[in-house]
């Protein structure tokens, strides 16, 4: 039982130095890690989970989990992409319409809370939190996020066993 503890000690250990030693040598802002500190985005991620991020040098798809910065309250925030450059938004009785057709996922719950309808200029993605009732800061209350500002999820690392790879 020892012998497991200290096991499971040295890898958290190991794997937060090793993070802090990618994050402190991070010279050209291309990564960053972040820390869940929010219900928005479950069951995908959870309070207390902690992901690394990319500074987005590709076009996001529909799906795409996005770190940005909430100027506004001076907070980075965690949501999925919803809408795509040049599409239109909608809600239609709680339920998402991308240009005018029904948005078949299999990741959120809840209803979405209405919102007016938006359509995506060229630099400009929609963003919302897995668990619509829950969800705040997002593009239903904010509007669209600049596609340049953001940040893609690329692995959930703690906790160890929860270990993800996204694409």
């Amino acid at each position: 039982m020892i012998k497991s503890i200290t096991r499971i000690l040295n890898l958290r250990n190991l794997l937060f130095i090793g993070i802090y030693l990618l994050i402190k040598n991070n010279k050209d802002g291309k990564y960053r890690a972040y820390e869940i500190k929010e219900e928005s985005m479950e069951p995908s991620l959870h309070e207390g989970d902690y992901v690394l991020a990319v500074k987005i040098s590709e076009s996001l798809k529909r799906g795409d989990i996005v770190i940005y910065e909430y100027h506004t309250k001076n907070i980075e925030i965690i949501k999925r992409v919803i809408g795509l450059p040049g599409e239109t938004i909608s809600n239609v009785d709680g339920e998402l319409n991308i240009n005018g057709e029904k948005l078949e996922e299999n990741w959120s719950s809840g209803k979405s809370r209405n919102f007016e309808t938006v359509t995506l200029g060229e630099d400009e993605i929609f963003v919302l939190g897995d668990n619509l009732e829950k969800s705040s800061s997002d593009s239903a209350s904010i509007g669209p996020i600049k596609f340049k500002d953001c940040w893609k999820l690329k692995y959930l690392y703690w906790p160890y066993h929860k270990f993800k790879i996204y694409e």
